[in-house]
């Protein structure tokens, strides 16, 4: 990995934790039918309780089981009767692979999923040809995504065996509906499956909301830049940074603009993803053809590096921070809000830092978001504007026990995001919503206290170490210990109604 991030790379160790009471397992599931949609629970499975249901199995869904693995407690959340649902006919991969970028996460990140793990088939991936893939980039600005899928497929079918061996369920081939609660705060998780269309429901204590995030167009319409609505004012130039991104992308970009002799581009945002953009197009191959300041990219808030330290900040001549930039358990400059590895080079040459020489085709310009006359003539002159604006949740249809809708926080204007610090999704009133919870891109989930993280932040935390660490245990600690309350309530009831005869 890069010699600034040697240092500090968290290593995660598993903490022991007591045996499980040992139940009997099931078999687990062949090779073959690994890749087929997994029948959903029949006959007097539909009246379970299960644990949780978590919709969507894609990197963020596998971070969690990944987290229970580390502290060896996927075997307990399995038994407890944990499901997983997802509409690809396997689990692991989600859409990253589709990406034509490099990751914002360490090879090292991606390899901390498996290395000595306490499931041997996990550790196994390791010297998995996919494993020596990713350890390829370990002294890289990351790992091309397009090279991640097979390592993070073949995680999933891993996890897919781990969770049906010890009494879990994974339903590929699957999609959820909708979910409806309870007034006694259960579940009702509707299904459906994709080859057949025939629907199953399931009834939960806890549902997990891991179904990624995209760029809705509609959002757009909603935009305002520099004081002036943003559709109006550029119409059909503007398109959003997941056509530019995607596989393929630059090569529909080059044509878009092959009537141009020197293409003007205007960026707009200041996340990973708007520098991912930029970066992209600057080293495309065949090259674009870029004259000086053929890229602006226009931002609204600072753009910030992250450091492991503020002495190694100041050793490069980085001082635009302060105390309330520095994460108190780590030490760590802008460890939330600062760009990492390629993202974070490029802005660094682009702030001259270090001796680093700035890429002349790309120019920054902070923007007033009131009245800034400059941004608007740059927005003029473009001849296509990249909108890389993040990620909104996808919807999944709630509704409560008389089959109201269950207005979201995230679905009101700002941008709100779906989950509080105990990474549970919120209600519009800003209060949480009963055994219900989100992860993954787009969640909004924010670190505090003894997870760290700069008190100046202010923003979404996206990372796969987090998933794969604190945040995917938070909410696994939190499905465990409403399973074990319902089953003490149970026991108490039972005895309490034994005592009566």
């Amino acid at each position: 990995m890069p010699d600034y991030m040697r240092q500090w790379f968290p290593h995660t160790i598993a903490r022991p934790t007591p045996a499980p009471i040992t139940h009997g397992h099931a078999s687990p599931p062949s090779a073959s039918t690994l890749h087929q949609p997994t029948p959903a629970p029949a006959g007097r499975g539909d009246d379970r309780i299960h644990s949780v249901v978590v919709i969507g199995g894609g990197p963020a869904g596998t971070a969690l089981l990944t987290a229970a693995t580390k502290r060896n407690r996927l075997p307990e959340l399995a038994r407890s009767g944990l499901v997983v649902v997802e509409r690809d006919d396997a689990i692991g991969g989600g859409r990253l692979g589709n990406y034509a970028i490099t990751s914002d996460s360490t090879a090292a990140t991606f390899l901390s999923a498996v290395r000595d793990n306490v499931h041997p088939e996990l550790a196994a991936l390791m010297e998995h040809p996919s494993g020596r893939q990713i350890a390829r980039y370990s002294d890289a600005l990351g790992v091309p995504l397009a090279e991640t899928g097979p390592f993070l497929r073949e995680t999933g079918r891993q996890l897919h065996r781990l969770v049906e061996t010890h009494g879990g369920s994974v339903l590929t081939g699957h999609e959820a509906v909708s979910a409806r609660q309870q007034t006694d705060g259960l579940w009702h998780v509707r299904l459906r499956c994709r080859a057949d269309g025939s629907e199953r429901t399931l009834l939960s204590r806890s549902v997990v909301i891991a179904t990624g995030g995209h760029q809705p167009p509609q959002r757009l319409a909603e935009e305002r830049f520099a004081g002036v609505s943003l559709m109006e004012r550029v119409s059909d130039r503007l398109i959003q940074s997941d056509e530019v991104v995607e596989l393929g992308g630059v090569e529909r970009l080059r044509q878009r603009l092959s009537h141009c002799r020197a293409p003007r581009i205007a960026i707009l945002g200041g996340s990973t993803s708007a520098l991912s953009t930029a970066a992209l197009l600057l080293k495309a191959s065949p090259s674009l053809p870029l004259g000086a300041n053929a890229i602006t990219l226009l931002h609204r808030r600072p753009l910030r590096p992250f450091y492991p330290s503020a002495e190694a900040a100041h050793a490069e001549g980085f001082t635009d921070f302060g105390s309330e930039d520095i994460c108190p358990v780590s030490g760590f400059v802008y460890r939330l809000a600062g760009l990492r590895l390629e993202s974070r080079e490029l802005l660094l040459r682009m702030l001259s830092l270090d001796g680093r020489a700035p890429d002349p085709r790309l120019r920054l310009h902070r923007m007033n978001d009131r009245h800034d006359p400059a941004a608007l003539e740059l927005l003029d002159q473009a001849d296509v504007v990249i909108a890389a604006l993040g990620y909104r949740p996808h919807a999944l249809p709630l509704f409560d026990a008389s089959n109201n809708p269950l207005a979201l926080a995230a679905q009101g204007p700002g941008r709100p995001a779906m989950v509080d610090r105990q990474c549970r999704v919120m209600a519009t009133d800003g209060q949480p919503i009963r055994n219900l919870y989100g992860i993954g891109l787009a969640a909004g989930f924010v670190p505090s206290g003894e997870l760290g993280g700069e008190p100046s932040f202010a923003g979404q935390a996206n990372g796969l170490w987090l998933w794969q660490n604190d945040v995917g245990m938070l909410i696994v600690e939190s499905v465990l210990q409403a399973t074990a309350s319902a089953n003490e309530s149970a026991s108490c009831t039972q005895g309490h109604a034994t005592g009566m005869k």
